[in-house]
């Protein structure tokens, strides 16, 4: 979602990946008709409203930021009914095959940077799919330790994931989303999105805080909040994700096409 964001509040565009850069002029594209804006607006916005709740809690205290994130879960089940019932098969696992595929798999030439921004990419981090045993490993023998390490990450490589970009190396300059101005015919969808992708950010900090393994936290706030950024992370990856890649597919189609038809002339 940093990558997404970027595309739409630099001036210039950002990279979706390692390898396509997207202009921010694509957002910007006539003549395309995105299904159901408005109701993607709507619930982009009531999304967005409860993340900047969340982002006001003081993170040190580990249940008011487990109370906050079942908030945010339930609204994310009033969220998710009505994106199925609007958008169809563009958002859910279903379909989703094609376009999510294994995060431990780089396409190309490429070769994987450990991510430095987020715990997402690290091979120890909790899976979006199950929950890792927490164990601190402090008494046990040397050998014993280093066979359960071993067969757990013969497990998380071989785990499909939420997809992550592989190789982001360094973090783009905050931008104060505030300031930032939208024009073109999809402006409203634009800011909305930008928004939302910005206040989405305190997940991935108390995602991060859960992973560390310097934090002791009681046993029932570790899983609740494991539980809770699993299910925000599998949300925004299978429903807000899908729907924006494949708009932004719609645009960048359109974008090219004239482009060759201006090169042509």
């Amino acid at each position: 979602m940093r990558c997404l964001y970027q595309t739409l509040v630099h001036p210039k565009g950002g990279y979706i990946s390692t390898k396509l850069f997207v202009p921010r002029d694509v957002w910007r594209v006539k003549g395309v008709k995105i299904k159901n804006v408005e109701d993607k607006i709507a619930n982009c916005d009531f999304l967005t409203a409860a993340l900047l709740k969340l982002s006001k809690v003081d993170t040190l205290d580990a249940d008011a930021v487990l109370e906050e994130m079942q908030a945010l879960e339930g609204i994310l089940e009033q969220i998710q009914p009505v994106l199925a019932r609007k958008l169809g098969s563009e958002v859910g696992v279903q379909g989703s095959g094609l376009l999510f595929k294994d995060a431990s798999m780089i396409e190309g030439d490429g070769s994987a940077v450990p991510r430095s921004g987020s715990v997402s990419g690290k091979a120890s981090a909790f899976s979006w799919r199950r929950l890792r045993p927490k164990t601190s490993g402090v008494g046990l023998g040397g050998s014993y330790s280093s066979r359960n390490a071993s067969a757990e990450m013969k497990e998380v490589a071989t785990l499909p994931t939420v997809p992550m970009t592989p190789k982001p190396t360094s973090r783009s300059a905050k931008r104060d989303v505030s300031q930032v101005q939208f024009i073109g015919p999809n402006a409203s969808y634009m800011g909305s999105l930008a928004r939302l992708f910005d206040a989405a950010q305190a997940v991935d900090q108390i995602a991060r805080q859960v992973d560390d393994p310097g934090l002791r936290l009681a046993d029932k706030t570790q899983v609740g909040l494991e539980l809770c950024t699993r299910h925000a992370a599998e949300f925004f990856g299978f429903y807000i994700c899908r729907f924006v890649l494949a708009d932004l597919g719609l645009l960048l189609d359109k974008f090219l096409k004239r482009g060759s038809e201006w090169v042509m002339t």
